[in-house]
């Protein structure tokens, strides 16, 4: 089998990053609603993690944001006549909307798609979905942008096919990545994937009934896998538990992650606990994989809320060219006495665990987005990551552009009541276009 490398694929923050409070379940979202947000400094601490990553000898992409106002999103809702008009009469009917149409959720690569790799799938070839994110209105917006950007970065690379969204509805709602992880051998291959999801609905009735809503179905889990063209021996489907969700776990990647034979999680990540961790186990000895490396981390070690505060579990592990690991963690952990007694643990139990780095991520933490979620992960050969374009890769020339139209042009200040600015608009929209023009 090929050696596989993960390609990490970042969303580059956009000028229009602001706390709408729209994130349904994403509990930094709705404690930051309305407060005053600073795009610069989004996307510096966004690039910066982007540099650390490329830094280590990781392949590093990366994805412009997309213009902002969604203007015809505003004119298909009924919306009419002049720009001016139109962000006017939003504003002053809906804000919510206004908000969603300047949307800043596209900091949130990990939610883009689900990735299957070749060495995984019945055809051999390399498979990306879509997600629709139709469990939030603003998120939704997104899905046909990022279907667009995944084809073009990967469009003249080898055998890798990237498709379209489920139909968006309530019962086939899917969140990409963040709700799936991937297992496999040292090599990248021999992989194991499990679908993690909020309810197993069958209709849009179910979703509401707790305290945060499930954002991820079964249904649309299922389907994943069959687009995905994963054998069903290869797949797993593990509901998360209502509590975890009622305590702010919108995403499993906020309760639990994989990276190659490891396995870490909270001990309320999963209903079935223990059992599910054992048919996993069992399932890569059959496939002749490494054993299983299950890490759990107990509610007396690290609370759910100190997990969801501190997005531990968020944090990106990526393997350096030597073979060893490197863990990316939210600053907010230094500062928990919990969250380093957890690392300290997990240092003396991985020894490929070489160093744990932290990355400041002040204003995207604030907005519910850790290292992970700002990152999307495909297994590919060397030969297929050099196919991609130079200029959608992460390095000292293109951090440097990206600096200086981020540095001279993004604003420090975005308050709700300047989305209905035109001159706002169409300031951001330029420079998204400039951001735009580096990309591709």
């Amino acid at each position: 089998m090929n050696q596989l490398r993960e390609l990490n694929i970042d969303g580059l923050i956009g000028p229009t990053h602001h706390y709408g409070g729209l994130g349904v379940g994403n509990k930094a979202s709705e404690e930051s609603r309305h407060n005053v947000s600073n795009p610069r400094a989004a996307a510096l601490e966004g690039l910066h993690k982007m540099q650390t990553v490329s830094g280590l000898g990781v392949p590093q992409a990366y994805l412009p944001p997309p213009s902002r106002p969604a203007w015809r999103w505003l004119e298909t809702l009924g919306f009419s006549g002049s720009r001016h008009d139109i962000l006017a009469r939003c504003a002053d009917q809906s804000p919510t909307l206004l908000s969603a149409a300047y949307s800043s959720a596209f900091m949130w690569t990990a939610n883009a798609a689900t990735m299957s790799a070749a060495s995984d799938t019945e055809d051999q070839s390399t498979h990306l979905k879509v997600a629709n994110l139709s469990a939030n209105l603003h998120r939704s917006i997104e899905s046909e942008e990022r279907l667009q950007q995944l084809q073009q970065l990967f469009a003249n690379v080898v055998g890798v096919h990237v498709h379209p969204a489920l139909m968006g509805s309530a019962p086939l709602r899917d969140e990409g990545a963040a709700n799936v992880m991937r297992l496999c051998d040292s090599t990248g291959n021999r992989g194991l994937y499990i679908f993690v999801y909020g309810s197993d609905d069958s209709s849009s009735e179910l979703m509401y009934q707790r305290a945060r809503p499930a954002r991820q179905s079964r249904l649309a889990s299922e389907l994943i896998a069959l687009s995905l063209r994963l054998p069903a021996e290869s797949c797993f489907f593990v509901q998360q538990t209502p509590q975890a969700i009622d305590a702010g776990v919108f995403h499993n990647d906020v309760i639990a992650t994989s990276h190659e034979n490891l396995l870490l999680y909270h001990e309320h990540a999963f209903l079935g606990g223990e059992s599910v961790v054992e048919a996993i186990r069992s399932r890569m000895e059959k496939n002749g994989a490494e054993p299983l490396l299950a890490i759990q981390i107990g509610q007396s070690e690290l609370s759910l809320e100190e997990a969801v505060k501190t997005y531990l579990f968020n944090s990106q592990m990526v393997t350096q060219s030597d073979g060893s690991w490197r863990l990316i963690c939210p600053s907010a952990g230094q500062t928990s006495i919990s969250v380093q007694a957890v690392l300290t643990r997990l240092k003396a139990q991985l020894p490929k665990l070489q160093a744990i780095d932290y990355v400041n991520l002040q204003q995207s933490m604030a907005n519910g987005g850790g290292p992970a979620c700002l990152r999307l992960r495909v297994s590919l050969t060397e030969q297929q990551i050099r196919q991609i374009p130079e200029s959608c890769m992460v390095s000292d020339d293109i951090v440097q552009r990206l600096r200086s139209i981020i540095e001279a042009e993004y604003p420090t200040q975005v308050r709700i009541s300047d989305l209905r600015s035109l001159d706002f608009a169409t300031h951001v929209e330029q420079v998204a276009a400039r951001i735009e023009s580096v990309w591709y």
